[in-house]
């Protein structure tokens, strides 16, 4: 009967000194020296809390939905017919911008719970509280000027921005104020703010979809071009600006004041992306479609370049925060390799998955936090210590153990249901 090898020669000990890290006080986890072995220390026990962050954010998120439901879109007034073929066209942009932050969130990906808590932040209560305050001001505009056409064009160029980018905003705010160990590195920041933002857009493009449908088809679908296929990013590539300076402040800026203003400057930032979409789009047809040509679309390969570029240079960076694990015998070198290629993840997930769903699960994890751990470390040892991510690298080393033990062991489990298969199917041949 065959055993399941893991790591190579020398696995038994390794795995053995598995039980060990050494963090000091003074300047986070230490590098000894490769021949020193792993000192041993009691790691704590994993804090299973409840995810109540994610559960109001959500439900607050929902409540906002059913608001919208009430004042904005009644399927009496709408058709529920036409709800739904709009709902369909406004998952064309949805699935792209999605598509996307799933690509640079591929080697430390963000907690479901959280990435979906922020969409429907986005979807409902921003969307909703945006509607409101408006109309709001926009009313209040035209009153004040007399004059509506005007009052709308200023209150979408110059009001929208300010008030949605807010909005949007916040969800991530809260996210990152509360869940700050979580943010290993800026895409963090852009992750959680463009799943705010795709919640928002999502909501906002049914709105405008239904709005156009019961002019004709012809309108719908001049319209589902410009928001869904011309501009799907916009709302994300403007949202991602607050997203990069909240992990700025986070990760780079010690003093309060100093991360305040990195965050005012970056919400700036995204305010005027906004603006100056809804500004041209508010030029007339011709004067639009050049500034789409000569602004939106060089900066939009812009932004899309620097982010993917930043992602592979996060798989780097992983792979230099995991050696002093390597060294302290946390981690195999050919666990590093896993957690930085992508080739050998997806072979890893492909192996574990011969244990079930289960060991497929506990390997992403594994991983995961493998690359959290890396993350972490290169950081700390730029900036210095951070005892509460210390903290919560210590839950995730022992996280890392018990994903390691369970794939290992289902895996192992069902190569040996294998290998029984495999005997009583021969002998029964030679029966």
């Amino acid at each position: 009967m065959r055993s399941t090898h893991w790591g190579g020669p020398g696995e038994d000990y390794r795995l053995k000194k598995i039980s060990a890290a050494t963090v000091g006080d003074d300047n986070g986890i230490s590098a000894p020296a490769p021949d020193d072995a792993a000192p041993v220390w009691q790691p704590p026990k994993p804090i299973h809390s409840f995810p109540w962050l994610e559960v109001v954010l959500t439900s607050l998120g929902i409540l906002g939905l059913i608001g919208l439901i009430i004042f904005f879109l009644s399927p009496e007034a709408t058709g529920v017919m036409a709800l739904v073929k709009t709902t369909l066209l406004a998952l064309i942009p949805l699935s792209i911008v999605v598509g996307f932050l799933f690509l640079i969130d591929r080697w430390e990906p963000e907690p479901w719970k959280t990435k979906l808590a922020l969409f429907v932040w986005g979807a409902g209560v921003a969307t909703l509280s945006s509607g409101i305050l408006n109309t709001a001001l926009g009313t209040n505009l035209a009153y004040n000027l007399g004059d509506l056409d005007t009052a709308s064009a200023l209150s979408a160029t110059f009001v929208a921005p300010l008030v949605e980018e807010t909005l949007k905003g916040i969800g991530v705010v809260i996210v990152v104020i509360v869940r700050r160990t979580n943010i290993n590195s800026v895409l963090d920041g852009v992750v959680y703010a463009g799943f705010s933002a795709a919640g928002f857009m999502f909501t906002e493009d049914i709105l405008y979809f239904l709005r156009e449908e019961a002019t004709g088809t012809a309108s719908l679908l001049f319209v589902v071009a410009i928001r869904g296929l011309m501009s799907p990013f916009v709302h994300a590539m403007a949202t991602s600006m607050t997203g990069i300076g909240l992990a700025l402040a986070v990760l780079r800026f010690k003093r309060g004041w100093s991360k305040a203003g990195i965050v005012l400057l970056f919400w700036f930032f995204a305010m005027l992306i906004h603006f100056a979409w809804n500004g041209s789009s508010s030029l007339g047809p011709a004067r639009f479609l050049m500034l789409y040509l000569v602004i939106q679309v060089p900066g939009f390969v812009l932004w899309t370049t620097l982010l993917v570029l930043a992602s592979r240079k996060e798989a780097a960076k992983i792979r230099k925060g995991l050696i002093p694990y390597v060294r302290t015998g946390w981690v195999l070198p050919g666990e590093v390799t896993m957690a930085t290629d992508m080739r050998a993840r997806k072979a890893a997930v492909k192996w574990a998955g011969v244990g079930g769903r289960d060991a497929k699960r506990a390997m992403r994890s594994f991983l995961s936090n493998l690359a959290a751990l890396g993350l972490d470390q290169c950081m700390m040892a730029k900036r210095g210590p951070d005892h509460a991510r210390i903290d919560n690298d210590r839950q995730m080393l022992t996280e890392a153990a018990d994903n390691r033990r369970e794939f290992l062991r289902l895996t192992s489990i069902a190569q040996q249901q294998h290998d029984v298969s495999e005997a009583v199917t021969a002998r029964v041949r030679t029966a």
